[in-house]
């Protein structure tokens, strides 16, 4: 009886670590996307302001990040067939990283960076996305789990956020006579353009107090920052635009978990 028993319990554990993992795995590869976006931008604002040591520090805690999750990543991979995947991000990532520390350095030591090896590092980081992100399909394929749309909704807008809020640094640090590498004028709006419908469908999706609060904190602070995109030479305040995409994302994440 004992035994029997004993056999139930572990096979509703190992029932439930293999429903779990995908999911988390899901999760880990959605933050190592916000997680390079973020350096890249930092590394945009530490270049444009002149070497502030205090972006050269959150370059750091966003590779640190990266690093952390992407070795839990590389456990969850083994139990969900998704070691390649993995391999591959983290080969990329290397090379990434190898980049970011080469124009971090130069830009200490020779007071500018290659402007060759900064365009490598932010097209390497879109190849890293795109990776990331056919993973996180894939994943969702063969688990067949697939996070509610609601909760799919808050990571497209987080992630989106992230790559508006680089552009938007590339494009401000300009300004200071440093690297270019952006998209255009006309992608940026469009980009907005995309975050407003999408943050407006998810609003009208909010079934409790808290998630409408959430969702008013980050609309009031999309509005600031809408209105600069909108109006790049009036008021180019970029480190506001940096701070606000982080209370933004950090509001997605919460939302995340009342959905």
């Amino acid at each position: 009886m004992f035994l029997r028993y004993l056999f139930t319990i572990v096979f509703i554990f190992s029932s439930t670590l293999a429903y779990a993992t995908p999911q988390q795995l899901l999760e880990n590869l959605h933050n190592m996307r916000l997680a390079s976006t973020n350096a890249v931008t930092n590394f945009y604002m530490f270049s444009g302001l002149d070497a502030d040591s205090k972006y050269e520090q959150r370059i750091q805690n966003s590779i640190d990040r990266f690093d952390k999750i992407l070795a839990d990543s590389q456990l969850l991979a083994k139990n969900n067939d998704m070691t390649a995947n993995i391999a591959s991000i983290s080969d990329n990532w290397k090379h990434f990283k190898e980049l970011i520390t080469t124009n971090r350095t130069d830009l200490i030591n020779k007071g500018f960076p290659e402007v060759r090896l900064v365009i490598e590092m932010a097209e390497t980081n879109d190849a890293l996305v795109v990776l990331l992100s056919e993973a996180y399909v894939e994943l969702k394929e063969k688990s067949g789990i697939v996070p509610n749309k609601n909760i799919q909704q808050a990571r497209s807008l987080a992630l989106l956020m992230e790559e508006i809020t680089s552009e938007y640094s590339i494009r401000a640090t300009t300004n200071m006579g440093h690297v270019y590498a952006g998209i255009g004028d006309s992608a940026i709006v469009e980009m907005a353009d995309n975050f407003q419908k999408q943050l407006e469908n998810l609003t009208a999706q909010a079934g409790s107090a808290k998630t409408e609060a959430l969702l008013s904190n980050i609309q009031s602070k999309w509005k600031f920052i809408e209105r600069r995109i909108r109006n790049f030479n009036e008021n180019t305040v970029v480190f506001l635009v940096v701070s606000y995409n982080d209370r933004i994302v950090e509001h997605l994440q919460e939302l995340e978990e009342l959905l």
